[in-house]
């Protein structure tokens, strides 16, 4: 699988709103860089991806994208913890940053689920910081750790996706007949970035 060089996590696209893709890179060949604190990084890539997904946790939409071209929107909805990062399993936050689809399987209770490979290296740095400043709880005299199972997965809370309610334990979840055409539209290896 093809990496950046530069680590995501955190990963702020500098404007306001529900811009789409296209909306935020123009239709220039070369979008603008998104920012990692103060570090630029370049998203051109996205464009020569044949899917790309991205998910913004404040407009509450999952967009499938085809060599940069925005072809399909979903509603989601994520985890329970409010806004911010993921930071410990059982904080029940969605995770920020760019992640890829590692597996895609049926599921029982969700219809289908596809597994994002959280945490990824930033997310375990991260974590290792969180311990070291006491940011996360013990639970029997040891840390609560990083987490992981994190996807994008149908609902069998369909009233909760409908109204918005983030229920979920970190995951993304989308509506069960979305994540239906998800799954037949997006191979593993899809990098997904998830923004707030």
């Amino acid at each position: 699988m093809r990496w950046l060089p530069v680590l995501l996590t955190g990963l702020m696209v500098g404007t306001s709103g529900c811009a789409a893709l296209q909306e935020l890179f123009g239709t220039a060949p070369t979008p603008p860089a998104a920012s990692v604190g103060a570090t630029p990084v370049e998203l051109s890539w996205v464009a020569d991806e044949p899917v790309f997904v991205l998910v913004d946790k404040r407009c509450r939409r999952l967009d499938v994208y085809e060599r940069g071209r925005r072809v399909r929107s979903f509603e989601a909805v994520f985890g329970g913890g409010g806004l911010g990062t993921k930071r410990y399993e059982g904080d029940r936050r969605t995770p920020i940053g760019l992640y890829a689809i590692v597996h895609k399987r049926w599921h029982p209770r969700w219809s289908r689920f596809l597994l994002l490979d959280y945490p990824n290296p930033d997310d375990v740095a991260r974590y290792r910081q969180d311990i070291e400043r006491g940011w996360v709880p013990e639970h029997d005299g040891s840390s609560a750790g990083i987490g992981g199972a994190i996807g994008i997965h149908g609902t069998d809370k369909p009233e909760l996706n409908a109204t918005g309610i983030n229920w979920t334990h970190g995951c993304v979840s989308i509506a069960n007949a979305d994540v239906e055409e998800l799954y037949r539209i997006v191979p593993e290896g899809t990098f997904v970035l998830i923004r707030e």
